[in-house]
């Protein structure tokens, strides 16, 4: 056995001395790929003189970090995103597939840093499980370009996390150069702008919508001409209404809304919020009031603040009686 490690074939003879004569020999061969993270796979590496270059372990997870150029949002991931990850690791008994890392020094606490698999990072601490992770040197453009190519085809990473992790790596991996970085990931130049204009939609826009993953390429490609000329302004003052809803439109619905917004005269335009009202007992506004045209109001109740049916029509009574009271 150590003369196999050391390099060199082992030949039947000098196997038997270490082998019960019981137990029947088997011709051993490459295993699978399944097993190479395990000993069997190392031992067959090296005895076949092929270099060993990957490392994998189980580690706690809070020894590790997320990469702060990772193109997921780790602040946005919760039972229900990993959801499919938390039946598997439950049915495997653990994590099946390593998260891409690599060693950091002066981590504060940290040994390692996720490069692929926030997800599996998640999942793993949110089940006290321990972490499978694959050891790897790399570069910060080599860490970006194997997180893009690990995460280019997954339905679970919405186009604007891949739109914002392209934006940074514009400057720090390709000194602005759209062409170059294209060529670099293998796509077109229309492609990659389609991806940054997503990336640089106003932040106005961006903090109207319910949750920033629902925005899509396609999306982002009917808004930015809303943005532009004329109807820039009633766009953006429709977002920011938007943005201060008790409940925020979903990607689809806000789409609809600014076009109309723009397609609006500007004589009937909503104006901004005028006031909120708030649940006595928790707190949270139950009523927002804008003035719409000449003289008219909208107001948009939030069922879910807490307060009762009463409260609510008393509020609306007063907001009524408020901004319809004769001029003095």
């Amino acid at each position: 056995m150590f003369k196999a490690l050391a390099g060199g074939p082992v030949k039947a003879s000098e196997m038997a001395p270490m082998m019960s004569p019981d137990v029947p020999q088997r011709q051993v061969s490459a295993p699978s790929v399944g097993i190479l993270a395990g000993r069997e796979g190392a031992i067959w590496e090296v005895s076949s003189g092929k270099k060993i270059t990957r490392v994998v372990r189980r580690v706690d997870p809070d020894r590790c970090r997320i990469w702060a150029r990772h193109n997921r949002r780790y602040d946005l991931l919760s039972p229900e995103s990993c959801g499919d990850l938390i039946e598997g690791f439950r049915q495997q008994g653990g994590q099946e597939f390593p998260a891409i890392v690599r060693r950091i020094v002066g981590g504060g606490g940290h040994e390692y840093e996720v490069i692929s698999g926030a997800r599996r990072h998640w999942t793993a601490r949110f089940l006290k499980y321990d972490f499978l992770i694959e050891e790897r040197e790399l570069t910060d453009l080599e860490a970006f370009r194997l997180s893009d190519i690990e995460n280019r085809h997954r339905l679970d990473l919405s186009d604007f996390e891949r739109a914002m992790d392209y934006l940074h790596a514009l400057d720090l991996y390709y000194e602005g150069s759209q062409k170059q970085m294209a060529m670099n990931l293998e796509r077109s130049e229309g492609w990659l702008s389609r991806y940054l204009d997503l990336a640089r939609l106003e932040s106005a826009v961006v903090a109207a919508v319910r949750d920033v993953r629902e925005i899509t390429v396609n999306q982002a490609r009917v808004i930015k001409p809303l943005l532009g000329g004329k109807t820039r302004a009633a766009v953006i003052e429709k977002a920011q209404e938007l943005a201060a809803w008790p409940e925020k439109p979903s990607a689809p619905d806000l789409v609809r809304i600014l076009t109309s917004a723009a397609a609006e005269p500007k004589g009937i335009r909503a104006t901004a919020t005028l006031e909120t009202v708030s649940a006595k007992d928790t707190g949270k506004v139950c009523a927002v009031v804008r003035r719409h045209g000449r003289g008219g109001l909208v107001i948009q109740v939030d069922a879910k603040s807490g307060a009762d049916a009463a409260e609510v029509v008393a509020a609306l009574t007063a907001i009524v009686e408020r901004h319809y009271a004769p001029s003095k």
